[in-house]
């Protein structure tokens, strides 16, 4: 019943096991009972997902086995559920944490080719420009490509190497307020409001500051970029518990589809069209470097939260 989230043995024998199976698994669960009707023997756990009383998709385990003469039938079907929902989230944090790592060491190859012949080539046109007075718009068009290629190989380098090097205690409000500053004018240009919920109390954090900054002004960023229309982004300090504090900023923007909000933060995955995925992994990998978390969660034509939690180190 705790699994199916039911209130009373009534309201599950009110319920046929179709309704409860995801539709998805329907067929698989009717060939298994299929083999297990031939044997005594129980067969092996095997993933399902099941339809919770409240709609939630539960991931589950199951194992059935064939008994005898039951209740005055011939024989029926026991079926034994586990639910796997938190080992599912293991696993996949596992899957994600490999997928950084190896994103991280193509990062660093890459970046370390790219960055010598990039440093010529933009020294190299700077050169031309000033001896010629002509073509120079031209040769700024080249300038800012290559510019924005420098960026990409920055982006690289803080993915391949984002660990937390310069570690001191800093009191997050002020780290908070020095982003909210630097981005206050591109908010205005945009037509969006940056309001700041803070509890009682300031938050102090062991971290390298200037990745923390870089962390909330890449969220930051992408929440006013995701309004076009404008609207206003709200984040929230919860210090609430002692040994935590969560982060969450929330936009009003045009939101993430479901099927891929799951990718997001993976490599080289972007919902933008001139964006090459990196920022989101950064952010990642400097938080994990910080032994914290995030994840994002979004609702279409709604808007979209990031929450990240952070150790405290002292609160006041």
């Amino acid at each position: 019943m705790a699994l199916l989230g039911a209130t009373d043995e009534e309201q599950i024998l009110n319920y046929s096991c179709q309704e409860l199976l995801h539709p998805d698994y329907l067929a698989k669960s009717f060939q298994r009972i299929e083999e297990v009707l031939k044997t005594d023997e129980p067969n092996e756990f095997s993933e399902f997902k099941l339809i919770a009383m409240d709609g939630r998709i539960i991931d589950t385990e199951v194992s059935s086995v064939r008994i005898h003469n039951f209740q005055g039938h011939e024989y029926v079907v026991q079926s034994v559920f586990r639910d796997i929902t938190e080992r599912k989230k293991e696993e996949e944090a596992l899957i994600k944490a490999e997928k950084l790592f190896i994103a991280g060491q193509m990062a660093a190859g890459i970046a370390h080719e790219i960055r010598n012949p990039l440093t010529s080539l933009k020294g190299f046109t700077q050169f031309l420009k000033s001896k010629t007075d002509n073509y120079h718009e031209y040769y700024d068009i080249m300038l800012t490509e290559l510019d924005r290629i420098n960026a990409i190989v920055q982006e690289f380098m803080a993915l391949a190497k984002p660990q937390a090097n310069h570690l001191k205690n800093h009191d997050l409000i002020n780290i908070m307020q020095h982003v909210n500053t630097l981005l206050e004018t591109q908010a205005n240009l945009n037509n969006v409001q940056i309001r700041t919920q803070i509890d009682d109390g300031h938050p102090f954090v062991r971290c390298d500051e200037n990745q923390l900054k870089q962390v909330f002004i890449n969220i930051l960023k992408n929440a006013i970029e995701a309004m076009p229309e404008g609207g206003e982004v709200m984040i929230e300090l919860d210090t609430r518990q002692s040994d935590l504090v969560m982060i969450q900023i929330t936009d009003q923007g045009i939101g993430i589809p479901k099927e891929q909000l799951g990718k997001l933060g993976g490599p080289f995955f972007t919902t933008k069209s001139s964006g090459t995925g990196l920022g989101l992994m950064v952010c990642h990998r400097i938080i994990q470097a910080h032994q914290g978390t995030m994840f994002i969660t979004s609702e279409l034509n709604k808007g979209t939260t990031v929450t990240i939690q952070l150790p405290v180190i002292q609160q006041y």
